[in-house]
Formats: C-alpha cells, structure tokens, sequence
C-alpha cells in the first residue's frame, strides 16, 4: 500500500484544528510563555515534594479539574492563582521577579514569609521604568 493511500483510509472524518490552534499560539505568545514555564516549575516542585493534583487542589481550596487546567500551561492565571500555588507548594515561583536588586528588602523577596511590614525597607522602582514616555495620543488628522 502506498503513503499516500494509507493516509486516507486512515483519515480522521472530523476536521482539522491545527490552524486555529497555530493562530492561536501565534497571537497569545506573549503570555503562553510565561503560562507555560509557570506551570514546569510547578510540575517540577510536584515532583519534587512527590504531590499529586488531587493533594495540591485540596491544599489550594479548587478542584483536581483546575489543577489539570493550571498545568496545561495554556491559562491566563490571575497573580491570586499564582499565590496560592506558591503558599500550596512552598517555594518561591514569582520571587525573581520581585528582586530588585542591591535596593531589594534584605530578606530578597516581598512573598519571603519572614519578612514583616515593620522590617520592610521602602521599594525603589524608578529605576524600573527609566527611558520611559508615554505615547502621544493620536486625535483626528488635520487637513
């Protein structure tokens, strides 16, 4: 039997998505990437405390179902999600993102447990949005 015939007697009667999920990917790569990495390093802390969905989804307070989902690595979490998953596994999951350097509180990260407000040094963002301009608005075209 040839390649070609094989193919079509064994073709599947419902059609195609792999456009629309190629578009998809294509216009949602902004945040995909971030949902996917966010979801190996929880499947990784998985491992590691040897949890299964069902344990993390009771620990979180949603169900086995959510979780699921979560770690499809195809969601637009919320930073409350984000939370729960990092207070649920214990680890530190967005902590890079909030070190700020040298002007960084001397405990490293905002979510380090032992970190209280009393002990907190002011955060230092300026230097965080340098070269920034906001866009002129654009009104209508003058004739």
């Amino acid at each position: 039997m040839k390649a070609l015939d094989y193919l079509k007697s064994n073709q599947s009667e419902a059609p195609s998505k792999w456009r629309e999920m190629a578009e998809y990917n294509r216009d949602n790569w902004a945040w995909l990437k971030y949902s996917y990495a966010i979801a190996m390093r929880v499947r990784r802390r998985m491992e590691e405390l040897e949890m299964t969905q069902k344990q993390l989804a009771d620990v979180m307070g949603c169900t086995q179902q959510h979780v699921s989902i979560l770690l499809n690595g195809r969601v637009n979490m919320t930073l409350e999600t984000m939370a729960k998953l990092e207070s649920a596994l214990q680890f530190d999951l967005l902590g890079q993102l909030m070190d700020f350097g040298e002007e960084a509180q001397p405990n490293g990260y905002l979510n380090d447990p032992g970190l209280s407000p009393e002990s907190a040094m002011p955060l230092k963002t300026g230097h965080l949005v340098s070269g920034y301009a906001p866009r002129k608005k654009k009104g209508p075209k003058k004739k």
